[in-house]
């Protein structure tokens, strides 16, 4: 069998880049280097009265189609790809959870916002399901950051109390990892203020306005 001659060589290295550039032709980023990202959570200043309940906020289950730590960008109706440079430094339910809960505790509806992991008993559990995390670069002239969350508000007799979906787009300045990342900061902080104004509405703690 013959050696392959030097341009051979180079034609298949050609080829190779070539096809990386194709498929990740919708952002920019510095060639082969590899991005971890972790969501912005607020620091945690909470004003709730004395005698307020403790809510559990359950890490985020994921659509399958999201559940990747690498970054989803959807490219049209039914085509995504995933990015094998840039992704969640923890899986993306956990890196959902944990600015969720900080805003919620900065909220003032309740006593404090605590995770599975937490040695206190909750008296309220919150479940999140995520049915939408994406960059959508179907419009590459118009980038945006997608997320979609249902959310399930139990009481301390595991009656539900609050259903309901949320979702907001946020449009992104350019098309790098790091806006779609910064595009889901502003997106869940968003939500987390309409999951608070909702949660005042059923459950009525005394005394309580959700932080703005």
């Amino acid at each position: 069998m013959k050696t392959p001659n030097l341009r051979s060589r180079h034609r298949v290295i050609l080829a190779a880049i070539t096809l990386s550039l194709i498929l990740t032709g919708c952002l920019t980023r510095p060639a082969l280097v590899h991005q971890t990202f972790a969501l912005q959570t607020p620091p945690v200043t909470n004003l709730a009265p004395p005698g307020q309940t403790v809510l559990l906020v359950r890490n985020a289950e994921m659509s399958p189609l999201y559940a990747s730590q690498a970054l989803v960008y959807r490219l049209g109706p039914n085509a995504y790809e995933t990015d094998p440079y840039a992704g969640f430094l923890v899986p993306p339910g956990r890196a959902l959870a944990i600015p969720l809960r900080a805003y919620l505790a900065n909220s003032g509806v309740f006593a404090d916002v605590v995770g599975p992991d937490s040695p206190l008993k909750a008296d309220q559990v919150l479940y999140v399901h995520v049915t939408e995390l994406y960059g959508d670069f179907r419009h590459p002239s118009h980038p945006a950051a997608v997320l979609s969350l249902r959310l399930v508000f139990m009481n301390s007799r595991g009656n539900v109390m609050l259903q309901k979906d949320y979702t907001c787009s946020v449009p992104l300045k350019g098309n790098t990892a790091a806006e779609v990342v910064a595009g889901y900061d502003q997106a869940l902080a968003g939500i987390a203020g309409q999951v608070a104004s909702d949660l005042v509405t059923v459950y009525k703690p005394v005394g309580v306005n959700p932080a703005p």
